[in-house]
């Protein structure tokens, strides 16, 4: 991916961000970042189904194991500019996955295709929201939203950018 689009990607998250950020009065900040492998399954007529396995977190509100499963709607895919292809995304992401402490969100964007060529050798960048939908623990009556940065390179290794606010 060229650097200006990645650059472009980053400021309009963070502008979304800091919108979501005048509004939110009483909120603290959510900044995550992970890491984890991207697995993905056979496509059916609802969409491809996209994994991430052994995840982990750091970041605010602290660090962990996480889990994401993920719906790529191919029958709804759309051209990224460049003669590839991108697809909306809509999924789930468990923070804190094996403690008493989770923060289930959900997670709605659009995954490109960086470039053009076979899928399966290329690598794809996503952008989306996300909404805390239930949290357990100290997360109970968690609530919040912000943008998601989603990033897979040709290895299927899975990077994971959190921003936005989160009151408890």
């Amino acid at each position: 991916m060229p650097r200006t689009r990645t650059i472009a990607l980053a400021a309009a998250a963070l502008a979304i961000a800091g919108a979501a950020d005048a509004s939110a009065a009483g909120k603290h900040r959510l900044v995550v970042r992970g890491d984890s492998t991207a697995i993905s399954g056979p496509c059916d007529a609802r969409g491809c189904p996209l994994v991430l396995d052994d995840g982990r977190f750091r970041g605010t509100p602290g660090d962990g194991d996480y889990t994401a499963t993920f719906t790529l709607k191919v029958a709804k895919q759309f051209p990224n500019g460049e003669g590839g292809i991108c697809a909306p995304l809509r999924g789930r992401i468990t923070l804190g996955t094996g403690t008493p402490n989770r923060l289930a969100l959900a997670v709605s964007g659009n995954s490109c295709q960086d470039g053009a060529g076979p899928l399966e050798g290329s690598s794809f960048t996503g952008l989306a929201t996300f909404r805390v939908k239930h949290g357990t623990g100290r997360y109970r009556y968690a609530r919040g939203s912000g943008v998601a940065v989603f990033t897979e390179d040709t290895a299927h290794h899975h990077r994971m950018t959190l921003i936005g606010r989160l009151a408890r």
